[in-house]
């Protein structure tokens, strides 16, 4: 089995797990990196932390606006997906 079928299966037994095994598989996860890709993880947590900052920017009134106008337009024009269709779109990773 290559690496992108691998791939492609844990990615949906991510979306079809329940909570309680995904503690699990975080937990395994972890330790598997930690054993055999340590840096792997240091270089992860990093990349992280500075996407995440950069996400939690906080946006001028200016910058809001523009945002949820853009929103609303892409909505008015239909031009967005459905909770059902997302979902669909989530299995299939």
């Amino acid at each position: 089995m290559g690496a992108d079928l691998i791939k492609e299966r844990l990615h949906l037994r991510i979306e079809q797990a329940n909570e309680q095994m995904l503690q699990v598989l975080a937990e395994m996860t972890e330790s598997l990196f930690k054993t055999y890709q340590p840096q792997m993880l240091e270089q992860k947590e990093a990349d992280l932390s500075a996407a995440y900052a950069e996400h939690l920017r906080p946006l001028s009134r200016e910058e809001m606006t523009k945002e949820i106008e853009t929103a609303m337009a892409d909505h008015e024009r239909g031009d967005y997906i459905t909770l059902d269709e997302s979902s669909k779109e989530a299995a299939s990773w």
